[in-house]
């Protein structure tokens, strides 16, 4: 379907994405309620669930020869059983609210079905690597890694949830990644509501208004200081890696609460809650073994500054919150070094490290985080109540803003630290991904923003405005964004993306195994190629590619087109240096497959016109 209802009503298999995704994060949510048990902060239910299945595959899938398809079929049965045993004792697997939250959701849900892969990163690490585990049915090994993925060492926690999905579905789920994003960014925009209702001293228990779930999703959407729709609508795993960091902040802080108050069973909930949520969070991705850190040492600080909180209390629930997922770290570890070693990012030798780009590279990162106004200014607050927390402590606020303030100086140190010894100078003096680094604080500092201002809103606002009037205003905004922002949301859709997929999915048709293909994109960024690559079935038949950032003098081009290397080229673009070299013309506009004939000479197979 095409035109504006094809952003959100495309094709059938919406449907199946949609009820996969559904029922992967209803095991995980019966799963969690379970393990977390009947007092647990229901919001992060499914993280909780998460938490065990993430454990189940590494902790199976590095030690024994399980088939992940048998794997997942058990942990669905007892997803099943889970689901039997709470709804028996009455327990909600999901928090009050959930089920209006995702009917307000139901636009941006219905767009983000719709949707498929379309970013570089994709192509060579979200998408590749998950359809890797579908073929092989367990972890790469050091025979099968790099079947054209480009990180396969990376954690698989993450592309478990893509696995599942696509078992269920029978196919490989490329929006799975995305609809579980907005299901996350949902379940953080429940936790801001009770954040909400708590400042102002309302019942956190009570069931939200439609007003009040409708400004949660806001907040974590729309008005979302970090939302960037070519992150969360995609398969990477930035916005879990965010959305846990938001869980284990806020966490942590109602765990000092806790312990403060001399609730010491609840201090030992909260902290098992916090070790799952890690958990995941040291699964997703490389570095994030450092936000778990960072996490754990903000909590940290802010109990050893808060008087209520003693030290040794602390220290016993440490394990707690570390062990599980120094335990998933460890065996992945294990893993790598056996059978992965080299296909993950590797920190330069220390005679490298760019010590002397300190300055320059510092001076960059603040030019970048100046241009994110709000973000910056919610963090810079945050940095200034901790510094006033940790001279002169008063409230809970205060040991809010010590974790939260903590993680953003203690995160943008660590990432100073990698641009030195791991990105390269290239990256560095770019400071490359700065922002969407940044963006895996979004959620603690919008639980640091909802909770600060629903405090002072009960303090100077509240007596003289009755709010409950205006409740009509967020549902109408949570309804309408999605609406009205649709061809922007639906970046999947803008050129040149799907001529690319188009035109890798026909070739994929024309070559055999055993062919050997090189891609020449002299005016592309090599998208393109990563894309070729993952529509083969047979990634082997890709040999490389020529794009806007490799040289290309004619003896290059000579090069390819006579050495009786390739069997076959795709070009999707051409310069001046290729006249001569074939002896055809390839019209401008179009996407051209040549394959090496009998005479060591190219014909043209198939052309694609560009749109």
């Amino acid at each position: 379907m095409s035109g504006y209802l094809g952003n959100f009503l495309e094709h059938w298999g919406q449907v199946t994405s949609l009820a996969a995704v559904a029922a992967v994060w209803l095991g995980f949510a019966a799963l969690g309620a379970v393990v977390a048990g009947r007092d647990r902060v229901r919001e992060a239910t499914p993280i909780y669930g998460w938490a065990v299945v993430s454990f189940a595959f590494t902790l199976l899938g590095v030690a024994t020869a399980v088939s992940f398809t048998w794997l997942a079929a058990v942990l669905a049965a007892l997803a099943a059983a889970a689901l039997t045993v709470a709804a028996r004792r009455g327990d909600r697997v999901f928090a009050a609210g959930s089920l209006r939250l995702a009917v307000l959701a139901l636009p941006m849900l219905a767009l983000t079905s719709a949707m498929v892969g379309s970013q570089w990163d994709e192509f060579g690490t979200w998408l590749m690597v998950p359809r890797n585990v579908l073929d092989l049915d367990r972890f790469p090994d050091r025979a099968t890694k790099l079947l054209g993925a480009t990180l396969d060492a990376y954690p698989y926690g993450w592309h478990v949830v893509t696995y599942l999905a696509s078992r269920l579905a029978g196919r490989l789920v490329e929006n799975a990644g995305a609809l579980v994003n907005v299901l996350l960014l949902l379940s953080f925009g429940l936790l801001v509501v009770r954040l909400i209702r708590e400042g102002v001293g309302a019942d956190p228990e009570a069931r939200p208004a439609w007003g009040l779930l409708a400004l949660g999703g806001l907040a974590v959407t729309a008005v979302n200081p970090t939302f960037a729709q070519k992150v969360v609508l995609t398969a990477y795993a930035d916005t879990a890696t965010a959305v846990c960091i938001g869980f284990g902040g806020v966490l942590g802080w109602r765990m000092l609460d806790a312990m403060a108050r001399g609730a010491a069973r609840d201090a030992r909930r909260l902290a098992f809650e916090i070790g799952l949520v890690m958990l995941v969070l040291v699964n997703l991705k490389q570095a994030t073994v450092a936000l778990v850190g960072l996490v754990i040492g903000a909590i940290v600080l802010a109990g050893l500054r808060d008087p209520g909180v003693r030290a040794r209390d602390l220290a016993r629930l440490l394990p707690v919150m570390v062990l599980p997922a120094f335990i998933v770290f460890a065996v992945w570890r294990y893993y790598v070094t056996t059978e992965l070693t080299g296909a993950e990012m590797a920190m330069a030798p220390f005679d490298q490290w760019l010590f002397h780009l300190i300055p320059t590279i510092v001076w960059k990162m603040l030019v970048v985080l100046s241009k994110k106004g709000l973000y910056l200014a919610l963090m810079t607050a945050a940095a200034a109540f901790a510094i006033r927390g940790l001279i002169r402590y008063r409230t809970p606020f205060d040991r809010l803003a010590i974790i939260v303030g903590g993680l953003f100086l203690g995160y943008n140190g660590f990432l100073l630290f990698a641009y030195i010894t791991t990105f390269g100078q290239f990256d560095a003096l770019r400071v490359a991904s700065l922002w969407r680094y940044n963006m895996h604080l979004g959620p603690i500092s919008i639980a640091f923003a909802a909770y600060g201002l629903a405090t002072a809103w009960s303090r100077h606002a509240a007596p003289r405005f009755d709010a409950r009037r205006l409740g009509w205003l967020p549902v109408l905004l949570m309804l309408a964004v999605p609406l009205v922002f649709a061809h922007k949301l639906r970046f999947d859709r803008h050129p040149p993306v799907p001529h690319f997929r188009a035109v890798g999915q026909a070739m994929a048709a024309l070559v055999k195994p055993g062919d050997r293909l090189f891609v020449i994109d002299p005016k592309g960024t090599g998208e393109s190629a990563v894309i070729t690559r993952f529509e083969l079935a047979d990634p082997a038949i890709f040999r490389g590619y020529m794009g806007s950032y490799h040289p290309h003098p004619a003896e290059r081009f000579r090069e390819i087109f006579e050495s009786g290397g390739f069997t076959h080229i795709l070009v999707h673009s051409t310069v001046p240096e290729m006249q001569g070299v074939i002896d055809r013309e390839l019209p401008v506009g179009f996407s051209h497959l040549l394959k090496r004939d009998d005479k060591r000479g190219w014909t043209v197979v198939r052309s694609w016109k560009m749109p």
